[in-house]
């Protein structure tokens, strides 16, 4: 009996101890940083923030520099110039951000909101994985979607066709409008929805705007119109990305580059500065057009880095007035003026005098100042002008037609021209040289084969995903809606 007290004793005490030291370390495999749980408005705001850094991403810049929107000036970034260049390594980044940091952020965030009965909140975030999914086929073609597993658990997805994606994506933005329309719930968070602060109207608006501008990416033409009639509607509703200039890490990503990261990298010579230049011969002002202002809000003629253009980085952490790639200069992502421009090239393909009016109507909110300096009333001292044009401009020898093309060909060639001006800074740019096959006329740069249509599938997922498409397309093959 003693011996087995003695036995009970030190068991009990080694059970002690043992349970003791296990109460003292039981946290210590526990990383507080690693959230396990995280409510619906926080998911929404990380999918928010995502979305606007995929949109302004590095390969934005690859796109202006293949548009001859900018120029490459120093080591990688000169060899981009040539897109057949570009690696499919480029695109990791980018790629990452809008599966892994944005469309997953807005999918658990609609789980969230349906389990908290919130579906306004759901519509929301709705609208946001359509913006950034269908930016992403856009690019890409054929890319994964109806297959995504947010859990982890399907890590090489299957590719969905870029026609099917673009039609689910219709049906999405239906169910977010649905969602949004609801009166059940606690509604969006106002403190984290960083555009429109919990205003489900004005979200509504940007739905129909995604659907006006998914249906014009695959002609769609009439459905285009009739969702941009119901889409954003006033320059105070624009989806713009917001940055901030308290530090480093929230300023815009492209004011970042240009002055922090690479600030020699990359300049503004390029095609569209000349377009937008009165001293250049291919400027495209005239007696009604007056581009000056516009002209230095996007870039800088002075020589301080490079000959003759820089970006206009001017801003709040810099100097002057906010140019448009200022350190806290609002990115245009959905925008007032683009509804304006569907409606147009929609009625101009089925009439020149509907054409032109609805352009005028545009053309009337430029005259404003607007998408000229960040508060859309021109930029700092310099002049801009834009009265309307008449059928007469468009017929051949007219003001808009000194090459006697067809009246109408004139007219969409100015309405395509406009848009590669206005979405300097934006991928709708290359999207619309894909599906136009060049109606702008754009002037690439000289020396290199065929011409970019779409982005390479990115290193990250050729190396992990079998189901990447086999042959990988090159740089020049245009994704499918364009073809």
């Amino acid at each position: 009996m003693k011996n087995l007290l003695i036995k009970t004793f030190f068991l009990s005490l080694v059970l002690f101890a043992f349970s003791g030291c296990t109460s003292m370390v039981e946290d210590e495999n526990v990383d507080p940083d690693l959230l396990t749980n995280v409510d619906s408005k926080n998911l929404f705001q990380g999918a928010l923030l995502a979305n606007q850094f995929f949109q302004n991403s590095s390969a934005v810049r690859d796109v202006m520099l293949w548009l001859n929107q900018a120029n490459g000036e120093n080591r990688q970034y000169v060899a981009l110039n040539n897109w057949n260049n570009a690696t499919a390594s480029e695109f990791d980044d980018s790629w990452n951000n809008a599966y892994v940091n944005c469309i997953t952020q807005a999918k658990l965030t609609q789980n969230k909101a349906s389990i908290e009965l919130n579906p306004n909140l759901k519509g929301a975030a709705q609208v946001i994985e359509a913006h950034c999914m269908g930016t992403v086929t856009s690019l890409w073609g054929d890319v994964p979607y109806s297959k995504l597993d947010v859990s982890g658990n399907n890590l090489t997805p299957t590719y969905d066709s870029q026609a099917s994606i673009y039609a689910n994506l219709q049906i999405l933005l239906d169910d977010a409008i649905t969602n949004l329309s609801s009166t059940v719930g606690s509604g969006i968070p106002s403190d984290k929805d960083i555009y429109y602060g919990g205003d489900s109207e004005r979200w509504i608006k940007l739905a129909y705007s995604l659907k006006a501008r998914f249906f014009l990416h695959v002609k769609n033409y009439s459905l285009a119109k009739t969702n941009a009639v119901l889409g954003i509607d006033n320059i105070d509703d624009d989806f713009k990305a917001i940055f901030g200039n308290a530090s480093y890490q929230n300023f815009n990503p492209f004011y970042s580059f240009l002055v922090y990261d690479r600030d020699d990298y990359m300049s503004g010579d390029s095609y569209a500065a000349r377009l937008l230049d009165p001293s250049q011969a291919l400027y495209r002002g005239n007696a009604k057009t007056d581009e000056s202002a516009r002209f230095m809000f996007n870039y800088l003629n002075n020589g301080e880095y490079f000959d003759p253009y820089t970006l206009n980085i001017y801003g709040s952490d810099y100097c002057c007035t906010n140019g448009k790639f200022g350190s806290d200069s609002p990115m245009p992502m959905v925008t007032y003026g683009e509804m304006l421009l569907i409606i147009a090239e929609v009625d101009a393909r089925s009439s020149i005098s509907e054409g032109i009016t609805s352009y005028n109507n545009y053309r009337a909110l430029l005259d404003t100042g607007y998408s000229i300096g960040i508060t859309n009333s021109g930029y700092d001292t310099e002049t801009f002008n834009y009265e309307p044009y008449i059928d007469a401009d468009f017929n051949p020898g007219g003001m808009e037609n000194s090459d006697n093309i067809a009246a109408i060909d004139a007219l969409l060639r100015e309405i395509y021209q406009e848009r590669y001006i206005y979405f300097i800074g934006s991928y709708e740019a290359y999207t619309d040289f894909g599906r136009s096959n060049n109606k702008a006329e754009i002037q690439l740069k000289t020396g290199f084969s065929n011409t970019p249509q779409r982005l390479l599938y990115p290193q990250v997922e050729i190396n992990s995903n079998p189901n990447t498409p086999k042959p990988i397309p090159s740089i020049y093959i245009k994704t499918p809606v364009n073809m």
